[in-house]
């Protein structure tokens, strides 16, 4: 939820306009709020917040969901993981 300087919600229009116009500054296309949204949820996932947190953060009903759409791991995440497992197994 965005808000304005006077805690109301942001009109849509007005966000995905800054939104725009700060991807085509950036020389980034096709960027939307939904990108926005997208990046902090595997942001945090990949930071270690629990999974629970992310998906009450992002109004979902269940951490499957959160799961499905934004628990794909990035190569570093998934080399972590290994090591760490390597590391208590002592290899």
């Amino acid at each position: 939820m965005f808000t304005t300087e006077f805690g109301g919600p942001v009109d849509p229009r007005n966000l995905l306009r800054v939104i725009e116009v700060a991807a085509k500054v950036a020389g980034v296309a096709g960027v939307g709020v939904h990108t926005l949204r997208h990046s902090a949820a595997v942001d945090w996932l990949e930071a270690g917040v629990h999974i629970k947190a992310v998906a009450d953060l992002l109004g979902h009903s269940s951490i499957a969901i959160t799961g499905d759409v934004y628990g794909h791991t990035s190569d570093d995440t998934a080399r972590a993981a290994v090591d760490g497992l390597a590391g208590r197994l002592g290899l």
